[in-house]
């Protein structure tokens, strides 16, 4: 429940709007200090606060024709948190939020991106914020980051014991290629920096190309690329390359030429890890051979690769279970993995997750150990579809038999596990 003396959303604009107007100018009113206490700063503040207090990842600020909205992303679902923004003081909200960022307020017909940092009690956030011209107006997206403490260490991270097992072989591996693989907020940096942590040693030197550093990790070399300065992953990387590193960590492998680095850099005796944006682990070294490394170096150099999603979690103190039925939806998708007297769980809603009935995300992957006869596979230059049926050959759980055992754990709804792998 909202504090008594907490002002609600509809408050807070309203009093930024008769403020306005006593200007009679949207840009009037004060917002050139951090403590500034005027209508819009104060406004701002609240949108941030809230959203840290809900554990929301993202805000959504859009215009629209008479009226903007606001919205949260948390635990994955955007949420309409109110969508009365007066869009006569709309422009203040988004100026205000430029200045934060030091960005160019009279700019409004160009994208702009920055970030600034926000103390939420004894944390230091970061926060990212993107800004582009849409045909209502301007909207900004801010993700915010948590510096301290945002990354897990390996029993964190979701795994069945059986990847556990196989993930901290792949961390101890002396050199080779390490792919962590997932669309955008499918976890891959929260997976890849647990890796790190584990690794962790003053007898190491641990070096990260990171676009942002999302988490400062102690002890560890942290690199963040700034293309305004031409200092892209490229370049990063040639000036890696010669810091005597022991381990390192590419935040994205986008073109060829990163591609080529991951690989050379494998096969001089260093263990690296990397992220890539496909949707399996199959499709990973489909796109690495696709970027031109040559089969045969990519069959050396990759050691394994996990592919994960996020799911959201079941409120442990409201999920109910249930009996799936023979002739259901449900056991009809489950196909093979269903057997008579199948207990389910399904969310309800209570306080202690504000009725979503969902609380956090929990982490379904596939991870693929790179085995001898995969290796041969690979070095030929393989199809998609001859990967694919090599694959089926190795002791590989996929996220679909993951999600599917994690649904009986009750940390999950099957529901959310069927749509996640139609996808």
């Amino acid at each position: 429940m909202k504090p008594k003396n907490k002002k609600s959303f509809k408050e807070l604009f309203d009093t930024a709007k008769r403020s306005a107007a006593t200007y009679n100018a949207p840009m009037a009113i004060p917002v050139k200090t951090v403590n500034d206490r005027s209508p819009v700063v104060e406004l701002v503040n609240n949108i941030l606060q809230e959203a840290l207090e809900q554990n929301a990842s993202d805000i959504h600020v859009e215009p629209g024709n008479v009226v903007g909205r606001l919205r949260y992303r948390i635990d994955g679902n955007l949420e309409t948190v109110y969508d009365q923004i007066p869009m006569e003081l709309y422009s203040n909200v988004i100026s205000r939020i430029k200045i934060m960022c030091q960005l160019n307020i009279a700019e409004n017909r160009l994208p702009q991106d920055g970030r600034f940092s926000y103390s939420f009690g004894q944390q230091e956030i970061d926060v990212r914020v993107s800004i582009v011209p849409l045909i209502k107006g301007e909207k900004a997206v801010l993700r915010l980051l948590n510096r301290a403490g945002g990354f897990m260490d390996i029993d964190s991270l979701d795994f069945s014991q059986e990847n556990k097992e196989k993930f901290m072989g792949l961390c101890r591996e002396p050199s080779g290629a390490v792919i962590m693989a997932g669309p955008v907020n499918s976890g891959k940096t929260t997976t890849l920096y647990g890796a790190l942590h584990y690794l962790n040693d003053s007898a190491k030197n641990i070096v990260t190309i990171e676009d942002p550093v999302e988490y400062q990790l102690y002890g560890i070399n942290q690199m963040q690329v700034n293309t305004k300065i031409k200092l892209d992953f490229e370049e990063a990387l040639k000036a890696v390359l010669r810091q005597d590193y022991d381990i390192l960590a590419i935040g994205e492998v986008r073109s060829h030429e990163v591609a080529k680095m991951l690989v050379k850099s494998s096969l001089t005796g260093h263990l690296v890890f990397a992220t890539v944006h496909t949707s399996s682990a199959v499709k990973v070294i489909y796109r690495l051979l696709d970027m031109g490394i040559k089969p045969f170096l990519l069959a050396i150099a990759l050691r394994g690769i996990v592919a994960q999603r996020l799911v959201p979690r079941l409120c442990p103190h409201c999920c109910e279970v249930y009996d799936v039925l023979p002739d259901s939806s449900i056991a009809k998708a489950l196909g093979d993995n269903y057997e008579p007297g199948l207990l389910l769980y399904r969310r309800c809603g209570c306080d202690k997750c504000r009725g979503r009935g969902i609380r956090g995300r929990v982490a379904i992957q596939e991870l693929l150990i790179i085995d001898s006869d995969l290796q041969q596979c690979i070095s030929y230059g393989p199809t998609l579809g001859e990967l694919e049926e090599a694959i089926k050959n190795t002791d590989m759980k996929t996220m679909w038999e993951d999600g599917i055992e994690k649904a009986k754990a009750g940390l999950v709804e099957i529901e959310e596990i069927i749509r996640i792998c139609n996808e």
